[in-house]
């Protein structure tokens, strides 16, 4: 038979586990919501291009504004300029499905960072024709402009997407439609989205980084500008209301 000095004893020993039981408890909490916070933090932070990510860093001042960069110096891209026929055959050609979409977020991301990784850039260049235009709305992805979709007079297979950014309001003029659209070298016109059809024609979208004055083929001149904000709910990739 227990004394009562055993019995106390064994009441302490009772207690100092449970209450041993509770710091462990306490503590791993505490170390699960420490990994977990860090973990969170570096997936942010490496996806600006996601919604969430984006819409936390923008709130908090994160995200340095997208660049206007220099003719002189721009970004610097390993395979230079290309056309669309180039990029679709070298680069794109086997991406589809979740391949093309986890493609399709590295582009975007870059351009929203400023391309600070090396060689992250594609830049485009070729002649083509006017088939559709669009004035950019808060409903899109970038919310001032202008986006000119055309396809390549060169590999019909191929069309771009070409937005020009603006802080002004723009007015486009349909007779745009059938005129001729050239991107040189002095353009700069990077690509931030790659999309396919069903008949495997592949879209690509893009931006002139350098921004500045672009005069359309109808004698309109757009002054770019880098967008100050994006609404990362928007329309991505852009769509067209398809002329009668």
């Amino acid at each position: 038979m227990k004394t009562g000095k055993e019995r106390n004893g064994y009441g302490d020993q009772k207690q100092n586990l449970a209450s041993l039981f509770w710091w462990s408890l306490t503590i791993s909490t505490l170390s699960a919501l420490v990994i977990l916070s860090w973990v969170s933090s570096i997936y942010i932070f490496n996806n600006p291009s996601e919604k969430i990510p984006y819409k936390i860093l923008s709130k908090f001042d994160k995200l340095e504004p997208i660049e206007k960069f220099s003719k002189s110096t721009p970004p610097q891209s390993k395979i230079g300029f290309r056309s669309l026929r180039e990029l679709m055959e070298t680069e794109f050609s086997n991406l589809s499905g979740v391949y093309l979409d986890y493609q399709n977020k590295k582009l975007l991301k870059n351009y929203i960072e400023n391309y600070k990784i090396k060689n992250s850039i594609y830049y485009v260049k070729g002649d083509f024709k006017i088939t559709n235009t669009k004035i950019l709305d808060k409903s899109d992805l970038i919310t001032n402009g202008i986006a000119i979709e055309a396809n390549s007079k060169n590999f019909p297979k191929t069309a771009v997407i070409f937005i020009l950014p603006s802080l002004q309001d723009q007015n486009v003029e349909t007779d745009l439609i059938g005129q001729d659209l050239t991107l040189g070298t002095d353009i700069f016109s990077s690509v931030i989205n790659v999309s396919t059809t069903a008949n495997k024609r592949m879209t690509f979208t893009v931006v002139p980084i350098v921004y500045g004055n672009f005069k359309l083929p109808n004698s309109l001149t757009v002054n770019m500008s880098p967008p100050q904000k994006l609404n990362i709910d928007g329309n991505w990739p852009l769509d067209f209301i398809r002329p009668n």
